[in-house]
């Protein structure tokens, strides 16, 4: 069967809103037709869609299992990491779906992709023809190994996995490869390696760990967080910037810092004012909590609460900012008197989880209003009601 064939390929666009389940129902219909073979690319187009805009439109494209799909990078964050390595002769180490290695091919003189399930690496190679990505060259086989056999390279990309046993995952150690015992080997062959790892991982424990650290990438999309970058150039000795980057359709937020900054900035405190202000994901996962209120001028409200206040609206902050409309006790009846039973409720630095003061307060999700359940400067949990600027 080439799932490659016209009439299959009409067969699986007619059967985007359909699930993988009811598609094996009709196996007896079509019975010289892989229908599981099928349904796995119906699943891969489906997640392609929105992950994956320009792989969804070619037809040509071949789907690995779900957990490949969920795995790989992507197209924003993939087309995010050529700005960071992309030129001369590179090698990507893990390479997956290949997602990361066509953008990074796309502005590079030639990539080297190394796979060892061979599958996934035969799948690759076919949808590396089909955009026609003729400078990758495909290998399956132990990446490290055939690193040791190669000339010196410009850069090397490596994405390490979670090691089978592990299961929440906090440190570079527990994922393989392991990228800390490499460095010498990687130092050897290139001056620049970019290190792509999950937002779970901690950042100054990895900082303390590698060597040669000149940048540090927190990447999301659309405020949520997707991954984190490590850009490390031969040689380099000075302290890392931070970069914190939240990508979105219209206009991407950027905000750059250090740590020794970060920890030296004295900051000022109140209670809410005007403007409420909540830092994008990237800011809050990379702990910039003090940079992003000297930035712009604000003062926090706790300072476990990483809100921020102003009188003065700031326009160009990177994350969600609001209008104060009043200052509540967490109780149900007096918020009654200021909404109707249905608000956005967010909780930061609160002693209640989410879900226990929802039903305390009798709230259901949605509508216009705004609710922040935090600990004001006083050390009092209250509610700050707001609408979206």
């Amino acid at each position: 069967m080439d799932i490659n064939h016209k009439e299959i390929q009409n067969f699986i666009n007619l059967q985007l809103s359909n699930t993988a389940a009811n598609l094996m129902l009709q196996s007896s219909k079509y019975p010289d037709w892989n229908m599981k073979a099928i349904a796995q690319q119906l699943v891969g187009k489906q997640i392609a869609q929105k992950k994956l805009p320009s792989w969804f439109k070619n037809d040509l494209i071949h789907y690995p299992i779900r957990l490949s799909m969920e795995q790989c990078s992507s197209e924003e964050t993939a087309s995010y990491k050529t700005s960071l390595i992309s030129k001369g002769k590179g090698i990507d180490l893990t390479g997956g779906f290949g997602v990361d290695t066509y953008y990074l091919a796309k502005n590079s003189q030639s990539v080297v992709y190394c796979e060892r399930n061979k599958k996934l690496a035969a799948i690759v190679k076919n949808n590396l023809k089909a955009f026609e990505q003729k400078n990758c060259e495909v290998y399956t086989c132990d990446s490290i190994q055939y690193l040791k056999q190669l000339d010196k390279l410009d850069w090397i990309f490596i994405d390490p996995a979670r090691r089978k046993n592990s299961q929440k995952v906090f440190r570079l150690q527990d994922c393989e490869p392991n990228v800390i015992a490499l460095q010498s080997l990687f130092f050897k062959k290139v001056d620049l390696v970019l290190i792509k790892t999950s937002p779970l991982l901690d950042i100054h424990q990895s900082l303390n760990d590698l060597d040669y650290v000149r940048e540090v990438h927190i990447i999301s999309v659309n405020n949520d967080c997707k991954e984190v970058l490590y850009l490390l150039e031969k040689g380099y000795t000075d302290e890392a910037q931070v970069f914190c980057i939240n990508l979105k359709k219209n206009l991407n937020e950027e905000f750059i810092f250090t740590y020794s900054k970060e920890h030296s900035t004295i900051i000022k405190y109140s209670e809410p004012l005007d403007f409420i202000y909540e830092p994008n994901s990237s800011i809050m996962k990379s702990g910039a909590f003090k940079s992003i209120a000297s930035k712009y001028e604000l003062y926090k409200l706790h300072k476990h609460s990483h809100l921020y206040t102003s009188n003065e609206l700031v326009v160009e902050f990177p994350g969600r900012s609001f209008k104060t409309k009043a200052i509540v006790q967490p109780n149900k009846k007096v918020l009654a008197k200021h909404i109707k039973g249905k608000a956005n409720l967010t909780c930061r630095n609160y002693p209640q989880k989410i879900e226990i003061l929802k039903k305390k307060l009798k709230l259901k999700d949605g509508g216009n209003e705004y609710l922040f359940a935090t600990t004001l400067l006083s050390d009092k949990p209250m509610l700050i009601l707001c609408e979206k600027v």
